[in-house]
C-alpha cells in the first residue's frame, strides 16, 4: 500500500486477529492461495472449536442428567401390572443396572477433575469415554431382554414402568455425549488443539449448576415421595414441573408438611433455574454463537468479494466495482482502490449482521417448532389409551414450553410422564434462545415504532413529523441508493485534509481537554500536559520535541474519545476518512500520504518475501478490523493504547541514554520507520 505506516498498523492488530482463528496465512504463497487459505483456516478453526470447547461443555452439562435418570431407572422396577402393583425385576437385571450406574458416576468424576485440572487430559479422557460406553452398552444389554419379555406377556396385562424408560434416556445420552467425547480426543491426539479443556469459568460454573440442579431435583422427589406417599418417580415428575414452573397440577401437596416445604423447596429450585437460564444465555449466545456469526461473515465475504470484482456485477449500486481497481490497466490510485475495498467490506458488514440475525432467529424457531411438534407426537403416541388427539397433544406441549400449565389435561402413562421430564429439561435452553434471537431482530423493532408513534401521538419529541418519519424509515431506498453510489465514485473528500490538526474527526471536540467526565479525569490531565508541553516547545523553537508532544497529545485524546464511546455502549462505525486518520495516527505518520520508500519500511516488512511488500494488506481480506468479535472502537482503543505504549517506551529511552537521544527522537518523530 502507498500509504505509509497503514501497513504496519493492520499487520500488527490483525496479528491479534488471528489468534481467533488459530493460525496464520503462510506468507511465502501467492495470493489466491492465502485467500484460499484463510477461508478454509476459519473453517477449520469453528469446526474444531466444537471439538475443544462445545463437545465438552455439553458431555459436562448432561451428563449428571444422565445419570440423574439412571437413578431413576434403578428406583423401581422396569414393569407393573395394570392396576399399579410394581412386579420386580430379575436380580441379574438390577445388578447390571447398578454396575452401569457406578461406571457412569466414575465417568462424571475423572471428567470433573480432568476439567478442574487435578487429572491430566490423557489419563482422563479414555477413563471417561470408555466409562460412559460401557454404561451404554449395560442398560441397552438390560433393554432389550426386558422389552422382549414384556413383548411375550402383554396379555399377562403388563405395562412398562417409568423406570425402563429412564434406563433408555439415559442409554441414549451415555451414547452421545461419549461419541462426542471421542471427537474431542481424536482432535486433540491429531493437534487441533491442546490436550486440555479451554473451559473458562463460566463454563465450569454452568455445570456445577446442572449438577446441583438434578441433585436438587432428585433429593426433592425423595422428599416428597416420603411425606406425600407417592412413588418416586410421580414425586420426580411432580417435582421437576414444580421447579419448571409449569404447574401441570395432576399431583399436588395434600399435607399441611409438604405445603410447607413447597415455600423453600420451590423458591430455591427457580433461583437454580434462573442461574442456568442467565449462564446458557452467556455461554451460548454471547460467546459460541460469535464461531457462528465468523463463519456466516466468511462466507458472505467470498460470495460478495467475488461478485463486487466479476466483470458482471449484479449488485452495482450497492457493491462498488472492483474489477476496475484490480486492473493494472487502470489509472486508479492505491488510496482510491483502499477506499473501494473498504465500501465493499462495510457493505459486506451490514448485510452479515442482518442475515445473522435473522438466520439466528430461524434456527432457534426451527428448534423450537421441532422440540414442540415432534413432542406433541410421543404425547400423543403415549397416551393413545385416553384417545388423545394429535390436536390435543399440540395444546398440551404448547402451553408446557410457554410455562403456562393450565392442568386441564396431563399425561397419566408411564412414557408420558418419564419423557415430560426428558422433555421439559430440554425445553429450558432452547426456549431460552428463542427468546433471546427474538428480542434482537423482532423485539427491537417493535420498540423503535413503539417509541415513534408515542412520539407522533401523546409524547411528540423535539423533531418536527416529517423529519421524525424520515428518521424511522432510514431515508427511502432511492436516496439510499444515491447516498451509496456517491461513497463508491464520490470524490468529495481531500486526502490532505484528514492529516492536519484541524480537520481531525474529532473537529473542535478535544481542544478543551478538561471538559471530560470525572473518570477521563486523569486521562484528561496528561493530555493537557501534553497539550502544554507542545505549546513551551513552540515556544522556543524546538520542533522535534514539538512533534513528540502533539502526537502524544493526539493519542491521549483519542484514547479518551473511545473510552467514552464505550463506556456509553455506543455502537460507533467510522467512516472511511476516520479510518485513514486514525490508522495514520496508530502508525505515527502524521503528514501527507507520500510513496513507500525503502528507508520507511518497518523492520518486519524488510524480513518478509520481496513479493509482498508490494501487495500491502487489503479491507476485504479477513484480517481486516471491519470483521471479527471485536467492535471497531474496541479495535480501535486497543490499536491507539499500542500505539501509546510505543511511543511513551521510546520516549523513555531517550530519556535514560543520552548519547542515543538523537536517534530516538528521531524515531518518534517518524515512528512509521519502527517496529
Amino acid at each position: 500500500m502507498n500509504d505509509p505506516g497503514l501497513d504496519d498498523a493492520i499487520a500488527d492488530q490483525a496479528d491479534m486477529l488471528d489468534k481467533s482463528s488459530n493460525g496464520q496465512a503462510d506468507k511465502s504463497i501467492t495470493s489466491n492461495e492465502k485467500q484460499g487459505g484463510a477461508d478454509a483456516e476459519v473453517h477449520h478453526a469453528a469446526r474444531w472449536w466444537l471439538a475443544s470447547t462445545a463437545y465438552p461443555l455439553a458431555a459436562g452439562t448432561f451428563g449428571p442428567m444422565a445419570s440423574a435418570f439412571s437413578v431413576c431407572s434403578l428406583s423401581q422396577p422396569w414393569r407393573m401390572e395394570l392396576g399399579g402393583k410394581e412386579i420386580a425385576d430379575p436380580k441379574w437385571v438390577t445388578a447390571i443396572n447398578a454396575i452401569s450406574l457406578a461406571f457412569a458416576l466414575i465417568a462424571n468424576l475423572f471428567l470433573s477433575l480432568n476439567m478442574a485440572r487435578k487429572i491430566r487430559f490423557e489419563v482422563a479422557q479414555p477413563i471417561i469415554i470408555i466409562g460412559w460406553y460401557i454404561s451404554s452398552a449395560l442398560l441397552i444389554g438390560i433393554l432389550i431382554p426386558v422389552g422382549v419379555l414384556m413383548y411375550n406377556s402383554e396379555n399377562n396385562g403388563r405395562i412398562y414402568a417409568q423406570s425402563y424408560f429412564y434406563g433408555a434416556f439415559a442409554a441414549g445420552l451415555y451414547f452421545i455425549i461419549s461419541s462426542l467425547l471421542s471427537v474431542t480426543a481424536y482432535g486433540a491426539y491429531k493437534g487441533h488443539f491442546e490436550r486440555e479443556f479451554k473451559l473458562t469459568n463460566s463454563q465450569r460454573t454452568l455445570m456445577l449448576q446442572t449438577i446441583i440442579f438434578c441433585m436438587y431435583l432428585l433429593l426433592g422427589a425423595e422428599v416428597y415421595a416420603t411425606v406425600e406417599g407417592w412413588r418416586f418417580l410421580d414425586a420426580v415428575y411432580f417435582a421437576d414441573y414444580t421447579l419448571l414452573t409449569i404447574g401441570v397440577g395432576n399431583y399436588a401437596p395434600a399435607t399441611h408438611v409438604g405445603r410447607g416445604l413447597l415455600f423453600p423447596y420451590a423458591i430455591g429450585g427457580v433461583l437454580i433455574l434462573g442461574l442456568i437460564v442467565s449462564s446458557i444465555r452467556t455461554l451460548m449466545l454471547e460467546r459460541g454463537r460469535q464461531k457462528i456469526a465468523d463463519l456466516l461473515m466468511e462466507h458472505t465475504r467470498r460470495l460478495f468479494v467475488k461478485q463486487a470484482a466479476s466483470s458482471r456485477n449484479r449488485l452495482q449500486g450497492f457493491l462498488p466495482d472492483l474489477s476496475a481497481a484490480n486492473d493494472e490497466n487502470t489509472d486508479i490510485s492505491e488510496r482510491e482502490r483502499q477506499k473501494l475495498e473498504f465500501i465493499t467490506m462495510r457493505r459486506i458488514r451490514q448485510v452479515s449482521t442482518v442475515q445473522y440475525k435473522w438466520v439466528s432467529l430461524l434456527i432457534s424457531m426451527v428448534v423450537w417448532m421441532a422440540l414442540w411438534l415432534i413432542g406433541a407426537v410421543v404425547f400423543w403416541r403415549s397416551e393413545d389409551k385416553r384417545d388423545w388427539t394429535y390436536f390435543q397433544s399440540l395444546y398440551f406441549a404448547y402451553t408446557t414450553l410457554l410455562t403456562i400449565g393450565y392442568g386441564d389435561i396431563y399425561p397419566i402413562s408411564s412414557l408420558g410422564k418419564a419423557f415430560f421430564v426428558f422433555w421439559s429439561l430440554l425445553a429450558v435452553p432452547t426456549i431460552t434462545i428463542l427468546i433471546s434471537n427474538i428480542g434482537d431482530t423482532l423485539i427491537c423493532s417493535i420498540r423503535d415504532l413503539t417509541i415513534f408513534l408515542g412520539e407522533i401521538t401523546i409524547l411528540p419529541g423535539d423533531a418536527p413529523f416529517l423529519e421524525r418519519i424520515r428518521d424511522v424509515l432510514h431515508v427511502s431506498w432511492r436516496e439510499r441508493r444515491e447516498r451509496w453510489l456517491q461513497e463508491i465514485t464520490g470524490e468529495h473528500d481531500n486526502a490532505q485534509e484528514i492529516f492536519s490538526e484541524s480537520a481531525t474527526p474529532n473537529g473542535e471536540r478535544g481542544k478543551n481537554p478538561m471538559s471530560t467526565p470525572p473518570h477521563c479525569a486523569k486521562r484528561a490531565a496528561l493530555e493537557a500536559e501534553e497539550h502544554k508541553r507542545e505549546e513551551s516547545a513552540r515556544a522556543r523553537g524546538d520542533v522535534a520535541a514539538e512533534n513528540v508532544h502533539h502526537y502524544h497529545y493526539l493519542l491521549f485524546r483519542e484514547i479518551r474519545t473511545m473510552l467514552e464511546y464505550a463506556r456509553s455502549n455506543v455502537n460507533k462505525e467510522f467512516d472511511y476518512i476516520e479510518w485513514e486518520y486514525y490508522l495514520s495516527l496508530i502508525s505515527g505518520e502524521r503528514h501527507k500520504p507520500a510513496a513507500v520508500s525503502p528507508d520507511a519500511l518497518s523492520e518486519r516488512q524488510r524480513d518478509e518475501d520481496p513479493a509482498q511488500k508490494t501487495q500491502g494488506w487489503s479491507w476485504i481480506d479477513n484480517k481486516n478490523p471491519l470483521v471479527g468479535e471485536k467492535s471497531e472502537v474496541q479495535w480501535l482503543l486497543n490499536a491507539l493504547t499500542d500505539a501509546l505504549e510505543r511511543e511513551l517506551k521510546t520516549a523513555s529511552r531517550a530519556f535514560h541514554s543520552p548519547n542515543e537521544s538523537e536517534v530516538e527522537v528521531k524515531k518518534i518523530d517518524s515512528p512509521a520507520g519502527s517496529s
